[in-house]
């Protein structure tokens, strides 16, 4: 079973599986849980990425929460040239799309990540990474932005909170796919005693995944929609495709759980 995830992009965006390795699951390709490969996945997006180094959030930034965690890593990375020097190569020997994953910046910023990787023969798509207080505006600015700069599919990926508002705004500005999305924002408690304030993840994240979802299939907008957010067993990933998704993407699941993580690889393959 093939994927298509850019049906209207002259070059597309064909996976070989439904099922992603979401933003970070596995780094860069370089880190892999026991158990876990390539080969496993339709497509594999990076760690959202900056046009220079990011810091990142101050430790800590992880918080339990009930059936969940709040993580925010303030998009800590090495920065887009570090990142293709070290990897570039071994993107195109593993035989898995890489997507892209770009970080929340300026729309002169985003463009001229676009542009570089409109020449980077190691990357397959591009995920823009909307900000949790994005508005219309700035989403049509961002991806404008990087539509004048590349002929890669882009998917973006819109918070659950506002896809509904946003989605629209995506699919005219340019999206060849829709991603739903970033949890909803929380705050946790961590073992520190510090408060941390992000996005929901985990299982927690799954009901608003799927309510979000389910409000943006109505629209119909034309686009593959992607959805990513505490998908941890197969019934999950059949609620998500039987509203409308085309695909998922899984995270934290392979880490917390990589046996889980391979039983839901396997029930995927076989249904």
């Amino acid at each position: 079973m093939t994927i298509e995830l850019a049906p209207h992009n002259k070059h597309g965006l064909t996976l070989a599986s439904p099922l992603l390795a979401g933003a970070g699951a596995v780094g860069y390709a370089d880190a892999w849980p026991p158990g876990i490969t390539a080969a496993m996945f339709g497509a594999i997006v990076t760690p959202p990425v900056s046009w220079r180094p990011r810091r990142g959030q101050s430790p800590p930034r992880l918080a339990e929460t009930p059936a969940g965690f709040v993580l925010v890593s303030g998009d800590h990375n090495p920065g887009y040239r570090r990142v293709i020097e070290d990897h570039a190569l071994d993107w195109r020997r593993l035989g898995t799309p890489i997507i892209m994953a770009l970080a929340g910046s300026t729309p002169d910023d985003w463009g001229r990540l676009a542009a570089h990787l409109e020449e980077e023969p190691s990357v397959a798509g591009i995920e823009l990474q909307l900000p949790q207080v994005a508005h219309r505006s700035d989403a049509a600015a961002w991806i404008g932005a990087v539509r004048r700069s590349t002929t890669l599919p882009v998917l973006v990926k819109m918070p659950t909170q506002r896809a509904v508002a946003l989605a629209p705004t995506c699919a005219s500005a340019g999206a060849d796919a829709l991603v739903i999305g970033t949890g909803a924002p929380a705050t946790g408690l961590a073992p520190s005693g510090a408060l941390i304030d992000g996005p929901t993840a985990g299982p927690a994240a799954f009901p608003f995944t799927l309510h979000a979802l389910r409000a943006v299939v109505p629209l119909d907008l034309g686009l593959p929609l992607v959805a990513v957010g505490g998908v941890t067993k197969l019934e999950d990933a059949r609620l998500c495709f039987e509203a409308g998704a085309v695909a998922v993407q899984v995270r934290s699941l392979l880490w917390v759980d990589p046996a889980a993580a391979i039983r839901l690889i396997e029930e995927l393959h076989d249904a």
